[in-house]
């Protein structure tokens, strides 16, 4: 198993499909599963699903999907220089994901820095309230950090 041959399993069967504003997917359609499994332990990353059967004539199939958007961006940087079909789609994708990346991790970076101040200050013996305001958040929104994070 390697790059090129899921290369050209994402040239011929597979799929980069936007989910919501900012989302991207990668997903693969197979009907022979252990092909799929290789790929995943191959690449460390994506969900293996199976497909319904719509027509009782069809063949099972299954679905590689990967939805992260780390894992998105590292799997088309690792098959675009074997893509050939898809080459324009995902050389096209991989600065838009770039982008996506960096701020989903400026927004964890400071999501982790809003939750340890709310701890703080609840350590401190401020009300929900109190660190509401004084981090000009909604207090139950306070909350829900202290208590879920």
């Amino acid at each position: 198993m390697d790059w090129r041959y899921i290369a050209g399993f994402m040239d011929g069967e597979g799929s980069i499909l936007k989910a919501g504003e900012t989302d991207y997917r990668i997903s693969i359609a197979q009907a022979h599963e252990p092909v799929l499994l290789a790929i995943q332990k191959f690449t460390g990353m994506g969900n293996i699903c199976k497909v319904r059967k719509r027509e009782a004539h069809w063949k099972d199939s299954w679905v590689y999907a990967v939805a992260r958007q780390e894992d998105v961006l590292r799997f088309l940087k690792n098959v675009r220089p074997y893509a050939v079909v898809k080459e324009e789609s995902v050389a096209r994708h991989i600065p838009i994901l770039s982008r996506i990346v960096v701020r989903n991790r400026k927004k964890k970076v400071s999501l982790r820095k809003r939750i340890k101040n709310c701890k703080l200050l609840r350590r401190k013996g401020f009300s929900y309230r109190m660190i509401g305001k004084a981090l000009q958040i909604d207090h139950g929104y306070a909350r829900r950090l202290i208590l879920y994070r």
